[in-house]
C-alpha cells in the first residue's frame, strides 16, 4: 500500500474511530439525552482535528441519535415515549419477517456461532457485577447474529439504525437485569427458544416468537408514563 493510500485510509478511519467514542460515551451514560455536542470541544477532549468530529456528528444525525437546530447547534436527540413507541412498532414489522427469512437460509455454521454468541451472553449476565452497556451489546451482537443470515442487508441496516437510535433507552431498560435473576433467565430462554426455532427451520415459530416478545414491549411502554424514571 502506498502511502498516499495509507494516509487515505487513516482519514477515512479517524471520523469512525470518533463515533465509536461517542456510541460508548451515549452507551456508558456519559452523554445523555439532549446534551448539546461542541465540535471544538470533542476536538479538543480527543486530540483530533475538528473535520472527523463533524463527520462523526453527521453520522450521528444520520442514525438518529443528534440533531442540527439553528441557533443552537448540535445536540443528542431526546427520545420521549411516542418516539419509543413508534421505533420498536417499525421493529416489530421487520425483525420477524427477517427472522422468518433467516430459518430459510441457516446452515449449521450459523446455528455454531449462534450458539456461542449465546453462551457469551449467559457468562456476562451470570456475573456477580453487570454492566448494562454490556448486556445491552451482547444482545444485539446475538440477534443480528440471526438477522444477518437472511441476506435481507437493506432490511437489515433499517433493523440496525432502529437499534442505534433506541441507545439511551436500551441502557436504562439493560439496568433492569442489574441482580435481577428474573429477568436474565427469561431473556436466556427467549435466546434458546430462538436457537431452537432455527435448528428445526421453523420459519413460522420464529416470526412468531419475536413478534410476541416485541409485542410485549410496546404493551409495557405504552402503560409506563415514567419509563426514563427506571
Amino acid at each position: 500500500m502506498s502511502q498516499e493510500s495509507a494516509d487515505m485510509l487513516q482519514r477515512d478511519t479517524l471520523p469512525m474511530r470518533v463515533l465509536n467514542v461517542l456510541m460508548d460515551w451515549i452507551m456508558d451514560g456519559k452523554l445523555k439525552m439532549g446534551d448539546k455536542l461542541n465540535t471544538e470541544d470533542l476536538a479538543r477532549q480527543l486530540g483530533v482535528s475538528r473535520m472527523p468530529i463533524r463527520e462523526a456528528l453527521n453520522s450521528l444525525v444520520r442514525m438518529g441519535l443528534a440533531e442540527s437546530i439553528p441557533y443552537v447547534g448540535m445536540r443528542l436527540v431526546t427520545l420521549n415515549q411516542d418516539d419509543i413507541l413508534q421505533i420498536y412498532m417499525m421493529r416489530h414489522m421487520l425483525e420477524p419477517m427477517v427472522a422468518e427469512e433467516a430459518c430459510h437460509k441457516v446452515t449449521e455454521d450459523d446455528i455454531r456461532h449462534l450458539e456461542r454468541v449465546h453462551q457469551e451472553y449467559v457468562e456476562i449476565v451470570s456475573r456477580e457485577e453487570q454492566q448494562a452497556k454490556e448486556i445491552h451489546l451482547q444482545n444485539r451482537k446475538f440477534h443480528f447474529a440471526i438477522y444477518s443470515i437472511s441476506k435481507m442487508n437493506r432490511v437489515c441496516a433499517v433493523i440496525e439504525s432502529l437499534w442505534d437510535t433506541l441507545s439511551f433507552f436500551k441502557l436504562i431498560y439493560g439496568r433492569e437485569f442489574i441482580n435481577n435473576r428474573e429477568k436474565a433467565e427469561k431473556m436466556i430462554e427467549e435466546h434458546q427458544s430462538y436457537i431452537e426455532a432455527l435448528k428445526n427451520k421453523d420459519g413460522e415459530k420464529l416470526k412468531n416468537l419475536l413478534s410476541e416478545n416485541l409485542h410485549k414491549r410496546i404493551e409495557n411502554i405504552s402503560m409506563n408514563k415514567d419509563y426514563y424514571s427506571i
